[in-house]
């Protein structure tokens, strides 16, 4: 046995619309190869957290999550709000946290870009930009491509398969199927049901066309189909057993360990007559909950042309993407009515982009371009719950929204050498956007439907119609226009031909969206629109100060990289709980700042070390008349988190190779919501505890090419219990005695996934 050779991989990404190299572009970008995925088993965008310190997520019901770079993200689950991180599939953006799914298979890469991103990728994209990148056909190639299968435990079967084929000598295609069937890691013992399962079907096509040197034709074609019982909820009741009101004994003021016991029971059912009930169980797989339910597709294709001029090279992107989904969710995590959550959209997108890029390596050099976005959906969201509000369980506000958006953004960048080793970059980006929304809202009895039914639109209209009609003077109009500029001026300077360091100042902006809450159905009559004036956010901004340094050595077996920063972020958009009430609100004021870095490391001796680190301070630092108090801490943003990877080849007689794999990460404690005056007493038991994952892999590779290869891998090996979010609806109140009447349950619940238990398996793949 001897040892293979190993050496760093010179990434080259896209992060500034050109191809460069990693370690030379001047951002702070951390990205992942295909083969570096499939290695370490990422199968899902969620994977991507343990592997980029300073990225996180909050775990909506679902398939949905919103996602956190460097504290800046957003926290409201509702359909029409927009992510602070931007998520592109080849460079196009997805307007959907739900189009995401599905997207980790036969891929090229994907990049994580850190900080506003606003003057290149545009709409949304405040704290960064996670840009999925896929495998692309090859003309001349051949017939070429992969094939794996991956058995688990929890039922798991994977199977993908990609085959790239010769059509002509100026036309190739590639074709990538993906299946996934896995059972749920938790049973509920109110239904019995199965809850965290996944049942996913996804293709995409992609054919490229070269009818000369100078002319690129590729279209894609994509979509998914994927069916769940949902997210599991776990969940503490926090009153008196005796059903006095008080508050429980058991129930604690701190950070809850959700795998316990506490013996505490919620609120009773209302006029539906279920009794109070006790929603822990005592074990980490044992829920109490007694709904879940999703059912997603998506349909899309792009047509990208390029074509390279005497003096630039231009580009058209067009594409379509349609998402259908349907999604319930149990807000109380017990078998007793408390609250359930629905949510319906149907979404058609239409986006337009020509670009077009300098050519030649000059001393300047210079990208513009323009951007069109036509977004329309018809949504739902309505909530069944306790509350006198909700008829005590009879009725179910919703609120139907037809709505859409259009955005048009105008951008160019420049980058000017002052010498060899001084580079310039400043650029702009313009972006107008205009939302308008018809709503329809109703309050319909639902005494004929059971407690854990699954209530959507076509259930609502039929019940409307039956029970008088919608009221006309609730169906009301809104419209909303978001003008803003978004710019950076940024200075690199190559210390020497391994060494660079830049400082860069940036603003992005989000802009303010339509309230899809299902609470403005009980909006009064004569309150309709004033309602949603007094509901609206305004736009956020974020200004970005960033010092970076890159540098490789010791002939390129050492590479590192850090990035200090400080943020400033104006009229940050949070979804909280005030006073017990589900509301929007902005945070006048906050600041980030903070530390990132990775280092690098390999030798001759098959060794490969890989270690990354985030350091974040966060605070808000004017509240002015919101709901909000100075000093308090931002949501989803851990002080600490880091990660760190070794692994070890070796080279068999014969050439075949096996590869032994361990990393692990930290996420530090993190507040769910930005504390505010009403709940900051009691923000310790929404707080999620810190964490640690260790996973373990071993590959055995051969064939005259190494082109087999055998695995076995473990994920959280130490079967670490995390929630992947937690929510309190109560407010301050959860800790005060009595059960006012429109109070929600009185549960404090934590979602789960398959992610917070052991896994392990093995897989068996193939390169032809």
């Amino acid at each position: 046995m001897g040892y293979a050779h190993a050496e760093l991989e010179q990434i080259t990404v896209t992060a500034q619309k050109r191809s460069e190299s990693l370690q030379e572009v001047p951002v702070s970008v951390n990205a992942f190869t295909g083969d570096m995925m499939k290695s370490l088993g990422v199968s899902d965008a969620s994977d991507l957290v343990e592997l980029t310190p300073g990225l996180s997520s909050n775990a909506n019901a679902g398939s949905k999550k919103n996602y956190f770079l460097r504290g800046v993200g957003t926290n409201d689950f509702h359909l029409t709000a927009a992510s602070a991180v931007g998520q592109y599939f080849d460079g196009i953006t997805l307007t959907s946290g739900f189009h995401a799914k599905a997207a980790l298979f036969d891929m090229e890469r994907v990049e994580v870009l850190k900080g506003p991103q606003n003057t290149l990728f545009g709409l949304n994209t405040t704290g960064g930009a996670v840009n999925y990148i896929t495998k692309k056909p090859g003309i001349g190639y051949g017939t070429e491509g992969t094939a794996s299968l991956k058995l688990g435990n929890n039922n798991l079967v994977n199977a993908e398969l990609a085959v790239g084929f010769d059509i002509s000598d100026t036309m190739a295609g590639r074709i990538a199927l993906y299946r996934n069937k896995e059972d749920g890691a938790f049973d509920s013992i109110s239904d019995g049901k199965n809850y965290g399962d996944d049942d996913t079907t996804a293709f995409r096509g992609t054919f490229l066309y070269e009818p000369n040197t100078d002319a690129t034709l590729t279209i894609n074609m994509h979509g998914v189909d994927s069916k769940s019982n949902g997210t599991a909820v776990k969940a503490f009741g926090t009153r008196n057993p005796d059903g006095s009101g008080t508050v429980c004994a058991d129930f604690k003021n701190e950070i809850l360990n959700f795998e316990d016991n506490n013996n505490c029971i919620g609120k009773a059912g209302g006029m539906t007559g279920e009794p109070a009930s006790d929603p822990s169980t005592g074990e980490w797989e044992k829920t109490a909950q007694d709904i879940g339910f999703e059912d997603l597709s998506t349909l899309g294709f792009y047509v990208k042309f390029d074509y390279d001029l005497d003096w630039a090279s231009f580009s058209s992107i067009s594409s379509w993407d349609n998402l259908e989904v349907r999604a319930a969710g149990d807000n109380d995590g017990s078998g007793t009515l408390g609250l359930n959550t629905f949510q319906e959209d149907d979404r058609d997108t239409l986006q337009q982009e020509f670009r077009l890029i300098s050519q030649g390596d000059e001393a300047y050099r210079w990208i513009a371009g323009l951007y069109y976005l036509y977004d329309n959906a018809e949504s739902y969201t309505g909530v069944r719950g306790t509350g006198v509000q909700f008829g005590s369980g009879n009725l179910l506000p919703n609120v139907q929204l037809d709505h859409d958006k259009k955005n048009l953004g105008i951008y160019a960048q420049g980058e000017y050498d002052f010498s060899e080793a001084l580079t310039l970059t400043v650029g702009l980006r313009w972006s107008d956007e205009k939302i308008t929304g018809d709503y329809k809202p109703s309050s319909p009895n639902v005494t004929a439907f059971s407690t854990d039914a699954n209530i959507f639109s076509n259930d609502i209209n039929a019940l409307v119609t039956a029970q008088g009609g919608f009221d006309p003077a609730r169906m009301v109009s809104q419209k909303l226009e978001n003008t803003d500029v978004g710019y950076t001026a940024k200075l690199d300077y190559k210390i020497n031909p391994d060494s660079l360091t830049y400082l860069s100042y940036s603003k992005g902006f989000k802009g303010s969206a339509l309230d899809i809450r299902a609470a403005y159905a009980l909006v009064p009559v004569a309150n309709v629109l004033t309602g949603l004036e007094q509901s609206r956010l305004e736009p956020e901004s974020l200004k970005a100060w960033e010092l970076g340094y890159k540098a490789t050595a010791w002939n390129n077996n050492l590479q590192f990289d850090v990035a200090a920063f400080y943020y400033i972020y104006e009229n940050l958009q949070q979804f909280i709980t005030a006073a017990g009430v589900p509301t929007l609100d902005n945070a006048p004021e906050s600041e980030i700042k903070g530390l990132d870095g990775s280092l690098k490391y390999t030798n001759d001796s098959g060794l490969f070390l890989q270690a990354g680190i985030s350091l974040i301070d966060s605070e808000v630092t004017e509240d002015g008349d919101s709901a909000f108090f100075e000093g308090a801490e931002l949501a989803s943003t851990p002080e600490l988190s880091y990660s760190l990877l070794a692994s070890q080849e070796f080279e068999l007689e014969g050439g075949d190779l096996i590869t032994l794999i361990a990393n692990m990460s930290y996420t530090g404690e993190q507040k769910e919501e930005t504390a505010t005056k009403d709940n900051a007493p009691v923000s310790d038991i929404t707080t999620r505890d810190d964490y640690t994952i260790f996973n373990a892999t071993a590959i055995y590779r051969f064939g005259a090419e190494q082109q087999y290869s055998v695995s076995v891998y473990g994920k959280n090996l130490t079967n670490e219990h995390y929630c992947g979010a937690i929510t309190n609806n109560e407010g301050g109140s959860v800790i005060n005695d009595g059960i006012t009447p429109t109070s929600l349950h009185y549960n404090v619940f934590c979602r789960v996934s398959n992610a917070s238990t052991r896994t392990f398996g093995a897989s068996f793949s193939m390169n032809f």
